[in-house]
């Protein structure tokens, strides 16, 4: 990335002010509502801009950017089309260093809207301000207070965050807080009609504090250099993407959403085996995958030992590790001896998967981390998949043990391990919990845990390549 480029990206991802044009003082007003977030997540300097001047909040209302007497370093538009043009040539006089466009109605509409967008990006060019957008939400950085949506965290994490789409945005955003891990910074980009998704993608790919990054993308205008940044951001961290157009209707859609040019799916998949670019198809496997990538060391291989208790979980889990490409050796004759002196061959299974039978899902904490001892061991075995069901207690220092137990296991094995909690809906042991609260991947279903691997498994394999 050009050092030019780098330097306006800092100065929209940490702006030291912050300018509001089309603010009101009418609580329900959007404007009202983003300075009042900015100033209650303790962001120092906001100037609301509205033609009638005034009060908001007790800050001064100016009648335009040009009247605010400091420095503007982001301005966020939240006005009609047609008031834009005016107000960017405001924005480039004073040197601010980004334009968010909130407004739609430019380049997805035809045309007539396409030649807007250019005139209002020459116009920000030509003073050195840059444009995000249009339709979008813009950018958020807790690390410096820049939180324009109430709901955002306060704290930073280690996700960085881009999607096209503003609603998506603040979902993918709330769904990373909800993880644990916390979101770093993120961008809304909307319809990318000058700063666009690949350089915000190279802008956290450099970002010490992001470590692992997740976007949502429906379209792309320069798929080479796509493919050059996306391959060199996923040698230092996963890149995880859901893309949106995949159909017909899909793509249509897109195109009046946000404009962007979708990709064909051939096109695309081509591109992430090439990048490293992990893709997903669902937010529920961004966040599995996002969870196993993110707190799992990296395997040696592609190699899964399943251990269950009952039976009828170890065959669905292996059909599903076998369909995701996993592979499922044999268990070495040496282990499946200590196996079969630590729970007998009655009712249970020895081989890969493991089915340690009733008395494995009744007495987990004694057999189960024995199991995974015993397994982990073996050199055949890269990763280790656990799914076991029993009685629900209530018994809070017994779950603790049982816990403590599991993770020495864990510890003692040395191998990326994930738990599927074969419960009913809420219902869940309390061993699980207790797990989830020392960072260990606990899924709802072996489904679910066993795709978390593929994709730890699949960008492992890139890693070792790179």
């Amino acid at each position: 990335m050009e050092q030019s480029t780098l330097a306006q990206l800092e100065g929209i991802f940490s702006p030291k002010s912050v300018a509001l044009v089309g603010v009101s003082e009418r609580e329900y007003n959007l404007g009202y509502r983003w300075v009042k977030s900015l100033l209650d997540a303790g962001f120092l300097t906001v100037y609301p801009v509205n033609p009638k001047g005034g009060e908001i909040l007790g800050l001064k209302v100016y009648p335009t950017i040009a009247d605010i007497p400091g420095d503007v370093d982001l301005a966020i538009l939240l006005i009609p089309r047609e008031a834009v043009p005016d107000v960017a040539r405001d924005c480039a006089r004073k040197r601010a260093k980004g334009i968010v466009l909130y407004t739609s109605g430019f380049g997805e509409t035809g045309p007539e809207g396409k030649e807007l967008e250019r005139q209002i990006v020459g116009i920000a060019r030509a003073g050195g301000t840059r444009v995000i957008g249009p339709s979008c939400l813009g950018p958020y950085n807790p690390s410096v207070k820049l939180i324009t949506q109430y709901p955002f965290p306060r704290k930073a994490g280690a996700v960085g965050v881009i999607s096209h789409s503003g609603f998506l945005f603040n979902y993918l955003v709330s769904c990373v807080a909800a993880t644990g891990i916390g979101p770093s910074k993120g961008i809304s980009c909307g319809s990318d009609c000058d700063l666009n998704f690949v350089d915000f993608l190279e802008y956290l790919g450099q970002d010490e504090q992001t470590k692992i990054i997740v976007a949502y993308l429906e379209g792309i205008e320069d798929g080479k250099r796509l493919l050059r940044v996306g391959r060199e951001v996923s040698r230092n961290k996963p890149v995880i993407i859901l893309k949106g157009g995949e159909t017909d209707i899909g793509k249509e859609a897109s195109a009046s959403h946000t404009g962007t040019l979708a990709v064909p799916s051939a096109i695309w998949n081509t591109l992430c085996r090439q990048t490293g670019i992990i893709s997903v198809e669902s937010f529920e496997q961004m966040i599995d995958a996002l969870i196993a990538l993110h707190y799992l060391p990296r395997p040696k291989g592609r190699r899964v030992a399943v251990i269950t208790a009952p039976g009828g979980i170890a065959v669905t889990a292996a059909d599903a590790c076998v369909k995701l490409g996993l592979e499922m050796p044999h268990l070495s004759e040496e282990t499946r001896a200590r196996l079969a002196n630590l729970i007998g061959t009655l009712g249970t299974n020895l081989k890969n998967p493991v089915d340690l039978g009733p008395m494995g899902a009744m007495a987990a904490e004694k057999y189960v981390n024995e199991a995974m001892r015993i397994v982990a061991r073996d050199d055949n075995i890269d990763m280790l998949l656990v799914s076991f069901i029993g009685s629900r207690t209530a018994d809070e220092d017994k779950d603790t043990k049982s816990a403590e137990a599991l993770l020495a296991a864990i510890r003692e094995g040395g191998k990326p391990t994930v738990f599927s909690g074969a419960t009913l809906m809420g219902w869940d042991r309390g061993e699980l919990k207790f797990l989830r609260q020392s960072n260990v991947p606990v899924y709802p279903e072996a489904r679910r845990a066993a795709f978390a691997l593929s994709k730890l498994a699949q960008y492992s394999e890139f890693s070792r390549s790179a």
